[in-house]
């Protein structure tokens, strides 16, 4: 495993990561809701990018696989997977889309101004599906009457809730502390044998070389973080396989 590092400062890694992926962005903000996911993958490959001093370019948005580059050597197909801990990505799926459907609802409210309302859930609260129209009645109250009033009403589900301004009605949800987890070398070798089964189709449509980022820890329980020490010994017919840290921003090449 090979560290690659990044000396540039904040703002030479910002000038970089804009100029490789707002082009593309500003196609998929046109429906931000429909495309979040995409925009998110656009956001880690623009910071995969940041580390390559612009010897890399970032040629296209595609499907098979996920992004198209352009190098000295030739084009670069590059296909992106995150990995996380899906014993706890239940969970947040589920509170993300209650919070998400909260936000929405309040967007029309006029009695509030626009704010940014960071929630903090309760930890022993889980997933009652059977409960989540109640759910959504109780956040929606709770979090109008915060932001109106400053009181926080007593509630099973949030315990704190911080606002500031903002341009528009936002809701974010806060899943509290949580302990670091190294990520298994298991979980890298079944994503890199999943990948490696559409590389034929991979080829057909963005040539022979082929990369495969797996993208880690972010801000949730849910997330890994790469082990010094992670050893890992495989063969895969991808040129190169690199993992993303995503939250400490470093990038790892294992091949």
């Amino acid at each position: 495993m090979r560290i690659i590092e990044n000396t540039k400062s904040v703002k030479e890694n910002k000038i970089i990561m804009d100029e490789q992926i707002n082009s593309h962005l500003a196609n998929l903000l046109v429906d931000e809701k429909s495309n979040q996911q995409k925009i998110l993958e656009l956001c880690h490959i623009g910071k995969f990018l940041m580390f390559f001093d612009n010897k890399i370019r970032l040629d296209s948005l595609s499907e098979k696989p996920d992004f198209i580059l352009n190098s000295d050597s030739g084009e670069i197909g590059l296909e992106h997977q995150v990995l996380i801990n899906s014993k706890y990505k239940a969970r947040e799926g589920f509170f993300e889309n209650i919070f998400s459907i909260v936000e929405s609802a309040l967007q029309d409210d006029s009695e509030l101004p626009d704010f940014l309302a960071t929630c903090y859930l309760n930890e022993e609260i889980g997933v009652v599906r059977s409960q989540k129209s109640e759910f959504i009645s109780i956040i929606k109250k709770v979090v109008k009457e915060y932001i109106l009033t400053d009181v926080l009403i007593e509630n099973p589900l949030i315990y704190k809730i911080r606002k500031t301004r903002n341009t528009r009605k936002s809701i974010y949800v806060n899943f509290g502390a949580w302990m670091e987890k190294d990520v298994p070398a298991k979980l890298i070798l079944d994503a890199i044998r999943k990948k490696e089964k559409k590389l034929d189709s991979y080829r057909e449509n963005s040539g022979n070389i082929q990369w495969l980022i797996i993208v880690i820890g972010s801000t949730k329980e849910s997330s890994f973080n790469m082990s010094i020490d992670f050893e890992l010994e495989f063969d895969t017919e991808f040129d190169k396989v690199f993992v993303l840290e995503d939250f400490y921003n470093k990038l790892y090449e294992l091949k």
